[in-house]
């Protein structure tokens, strides 16, 4: 019976190789949006945009709504809720107002906070 346990809980080397790509793909999702939040925020807080501002605003948002995710798969690969928060964040900000009091900054200094802690944790196991 304990012989049967043991093979069921063994990842094959496929399965570990497919979390692996997964987690880098989130990676670089996540670092993505910590650079494109806060230009979205700033973007989305003025009252006037140049063209050029506009056009970025506009890519901005397709990006963001091109990726469809279940946001538990960060709680599952990473132990963070850190989808929830982008996807917060975006949301937050691209619903803003501007010269209305709103809560896309607290939104995006919850993502960015989190983002913080998991690059440490990153740094922590790319040492490994």
């Amino acid at each position: 019976m304990e012989k049967k346990l043991a093979r069921r809980t063994i990842m094959r080397s496929v399965a570990i190789q497919q979390v692996n790509d997964a987690t880098i793909v989130m990676r670089h999702f996540i670092e993505l949006s910590a650079r494109l939040l806060p230009f979205f925020n700033e973007l989305s807080s003025k009252e006037h945009l140049l063209p050029r501002e506009a056009s970025d605003r506009k890519k901005i948002i397709e990006v963001f709504e091109s990726y469809n995710f279940d946001t538990s798969t960060s709680l599952i690969l990473m132990d963070s809720t850190i989808l929830d928060s982008i996807k917060d964040a975006f949301s937050s900000i691209e619903k803003r107002i501007p010269g209305e009091v709103t809560d896309a900054d607290s939104a995006l200094d919850r993502f960015l906070n989190q983002h913080q802690e998991l690059v440490k944790n990153w740094q922590l196991t790319d040492c490994n």
